[in-house]
């Protein structure tokens, strides 16, 4: 019985311990990237704001929140944006900017530039439409009011950003894991105590 005891406690302590493992490590990832986009993010700011340049940051992210691109990006879906010089912004790009659409004014649009007018050899304006939309958007967009180049999406990540936004599901993320070291804990000691009984 203390056998059979034994190895159920066993292996309940190892899926405990895999469990909490990978749970670690990939907060630990996830916390590394978050860090390193930090530094890239608040570096490019410093060297922007030190040389008189106050442009978009190198990196920006935006959780999309319409359909006017499904389904190449659909809603919840999580975007990454890296801003780029003007010649490097071509037709087929889908592109983040500051909109001045008179019932959109002031939003982040992320839509497809679908033609491109080149001013000077610093300055274009873009034609852009959304993928789902019929027609494309009635104002040009400045490259002065680019945020920059889509560079990949991240699928259903605002679901996750909406349930941490609710402060009490977030103080749950914390107590879980805790819960989780616990429990672990606690069957080591069972188990540290069972096998000293059986020495015994």
């Amino acid at each position: 019985m203390i056998i059979r005891d034994n190895c159920f406690l066993s292996k309940i302590q190892y899926l405990s311990y895999f469990v909490i493992r990978a749970f670690f490590i990939a907060v630990l990832c996830l916390l590394s990237v978050f860090i390193l986009l930090l530094l890239l993010y608040f570096g490019d700011l410093f060297l922007n704001v030190k040389s008189g340049n106050y442009s978009s940051p190198l990196f920006n992210g935006y959780v999309v929140v319409s359909q006017s691109m499904v389904p190449t990006i659909n809603i919840n879906d999580a975007i990454v944006v890296k801003r780029e010089k003007d010649k490097d912004y071509f037709i087929g790009d889908i592109i983040s900017f500051f909109s001045t659409e008179y019932d959109e004014k002031g939003m982040v649009i992320t839509h497809r530039i679908v033609d491109k007018q080149v001013i000077d050899s610093n300055l274009s304006n873009y034609t852009t439409k959304g993928d789902n939309n019929a027609l494309p958007d009635r104002r040009s967009v400045s490259s002065k009011s680019v945020y920059g180049k889509v560079l990949f999406i991240i699928p259903k990540l605002g679901y996750v950003q909406q349930f941490l936004s609710i402060p009490k599901n977030f103080i749950l993320c914390i107590l879980i894991p805790s819960f989780g070291i616990l429990v672990y804990d606690c069957l080591r000691i069972i188990f540290a105590f069972q096998k000293s009984k059986i020495n015994s």
